[in-house]
């Protein structure tokens, strides 16, 4: 993207998405081209001015850590974002996309029930603990909807026991995040913002692609029954907690030019000053966004 401004101007004209337009002169980062307004310079080298967000972040110090990127640009920033967390169940949106393209590959069938066994009882989050009787079977597709929407640990062992964890690392790797830092439960894996921001990248662009899954997957996401980042558009989101050392949330949000945002921090979680820091961090970015890539 670059953004139109008369030459010599400060001000901000407009922006103009991914085209092709005819050139009619050079100079520097600058191309004047024609336009349904005529003939405007466009500045191809636009960088919009991050100190709101830093004075923002400010407060947190290191305590919390910040990826967000604009997925029309490309546009990055990051706060501490290579600081190593406790992941909780934030591996838990990469794993379903590890699966959700082994079945768009015919590899897996998400029709195959898995029953609950014993051995996947587990404290912690979800409904199949506290709801279901050891014995029930699950399809993949189900316990895929319970492991993104409900956060599910029971769910997600499950699928840890059915696929195993091999699998799942090369995919990391290929992705370009880091193996070695997957554990052997998923949920218990550590992480960093940037490493997120890969797995959310790839999570959007699995779902813009049109694939057989890609509705479903974007809509358990859509339906996180526990988010901590808020927005006035539609957040696709996968949230992990885990007291005392985690609390953390990654969404995609689909303002008109849509966005991903992923904070982590290790703090107690679930009070009040909790939900109102995310929130409040949230609309910095919302608005930073709105403002500079509407």
């Amino acid at each position: 993207m670059g953004i139109f401004r008369y030459k010599g101007d400060t001000a901000m004209v407009t922006a103009i998405s991914p085209q092709t337009v005819v050139v009619l002169e050079q100079y520097g980062d600058w191309l004047q081209i024609e336009t349904w307004l005529g003939s405007m310079w466009l500045y191809i080298n636009f960088m919009p001015p991050t100190h709101d967000l830093h004075a923002a972040l400010a407060r947190f110090d290191s305590n919390l850590s910040i990826y967000y990127e604009n997925l029309a640009t490309g546009f990055v920033f990051r706060h501490n974002a290579d600081r190593v967390y406790f992941g909780a169940s934030l591996s838990k949106a990469s794993f379903a996309l590890h699966i959700y393209q082994m079945a768009e590959r015919g590899e897996v069938d998400l029709g195959v029930a898995i029953t609950f066994t014993a051995a996947d009882q587990n404290w912690g989050s979800g409904i199949i603990q506290n709801r279901y009787a050891l014995g029930t079977r699950f399809t993949i597709g189900e316990l895929l909807r319970l492991n993104l929407s409900y956060s599910d640990n029971v769910a997600t062992l499950m699928l840890v026991r059915h696929f195993g964890i091999a699998g799942y690392r090369q995919f990391v790797a290929d992705l370009g995040a880091d193996p070695a830092r997957v554990c052997g439960r998923v949920m218990d894996s550590d992480l960093t913002a940037n490493e997120v921001g890969i797995f959310a990248r790839a999570i959007h662009d699995y779902i813009e692609s049109g694939g057989i899954y890609s509705e479903v997957f974007q809509g358990h996401l859509l339906n996180n029954q526990f988010p901590f980042i808020v927005s006035s558009y539609p957040v696709a989101s996968k949230t992990g907690w885990t007291t005392p050392r985690a609390w953390h949330d990654m969404a995609i949000v689909y303002a008109p030019s849509p966005y991903i945002l992923v904070i982590m921090s290790a703090r107690e979680g679930w009070t009040t000053r909790d939900y109102q820091d995310f929130a409040e961090i949230s609309m910095v970015f919302e608005n930073f966004n709105d403002t500079w890539f509407p």
